[in-house]
């Protein structure tokens, strides 16, 4: 028989069915062994519905909810699995992996891992079918690093962060660099790029891609880069001379440093425009009403 329980206590029962692994019944056996609760003392049976099988429908409806949720946040991949495949994928990661975050954008975090760790052995040793089972956890790491960019802090509305400046600044030793603080960086083993067209109907290529994701006044752009300028954002994590950074982009990518300075003045201001890059932020410049912390 249903009986009052301090709020605290049902909330915490609630989380643990709706949230632990296993099926319901082992769902209420955790928690009850946890919180001492049993289902017929916080859920009441109701138009001939018994408090386990109007659990179910809750529970039920909880999943329901954030499978919608997760195929928001992975379009292509579910546009690339079909829809009953990626349903299939999404349910078991929110039944077997849940989140202990309040806020739904955490919820995919951990999905690319899991599409990698759940996919199938290629017990056939066939290469091309092995690198087909990749794809669908390639896809959803670039999906989650551009949702990731979506919502990070951009430059957007900070004027101290979208100062332009000439290409031409390259040859001088003091300009400054650094990556935008919303920019991923992803290399894959698939071309990626293109097939997050809508209209792109064939399978992602097998081979080597360097990707770069940023934002720039609120919109995101995902581009396909070179190696060189892979290795060059990637050296500007922190803010550094873009002649550091040219060495050290030359050394990683196995080009000549003064090939990579003359190929930057042409891209820089690509850089900039996709919201890759910035120029260092000034020492003391007026942030405070800009603090995205």
């Amino acid at each position: 028989m249903m009986t009052e329980q301090p709020l605290a206590l049902t909330q915490l029962w609630m989380k643990t069915v709706l949230t632990e692994r296993g099926s319901l019944a082992e769902k209420l056996q955790t928690a009850t062994q946890q919180h001492g609760l049993s289902i017929e003392e916080v859920v009441a049976a109701k138009r001939d519905l018994s408090a386990q099988t109007r659990l179910n429908i809750y529970a039920s409806g909880y999943v329901a909810r954030l499978l919608e949720c997760m195929r928001a946040d992975f379009p292509v991949l579910r546009r690339f699995t079909g829809e009953s495949v990626f349903d299939a994928f999404a349910k078991a990661y929110i039944v077997t992996e849940p989140s202990h975050s309040p806020s739904l954008f955490d919820l995919g975090a951990g999905f690319p891992r899991f599409l990698e760790e759940t996919k199938p052995a290629n017990s056939e040793g066939i290469e091309e079918l092995s690198a087909l089972l990749d794809v669908p956890a390639e896809i959803a790491r670039l999906e989650r690093a551009r949702t990731e960019v979506m919502r990070a802090r951009g430059t957007e509305g900070d004027p101290s962060l979208t100062a332009s400046f000439s290409p031409f600044e390259v040859f001088t030793s003091d300009l400054r660099v650094q990556a935008t603080p919303c920019l991923r960086l992803l290399e894959s083993k698939f071309s990626l790029v293109d097939f997050f067209d809508e209209n792109q109907s064939q399978h992602p290529k097998q081979r080597p891609s360097f990707v770069a994701i940023g934002r720039a006044d609120y919109h995101v752009h995902v581009k396909e880069i070179e190696n060189w300028q892979f290795a060059f954002l990637r050296a500007c994590e922190s803010p550094v001379s873009a002649h550091v950074a040219a060495r050290a982009a030359a050394e990683e990518s196995g080009t000549e440093p003064s090939f990579v300075l003359a190929q930057l003045v042409l891209w820089l201001p690509v850089a900039v425009q996709f919201g890759f890059l910035i120029k260092e932020i000034p020492h003391g410049a007026n942030r405070h009403h800009h603090n995205h912390e």
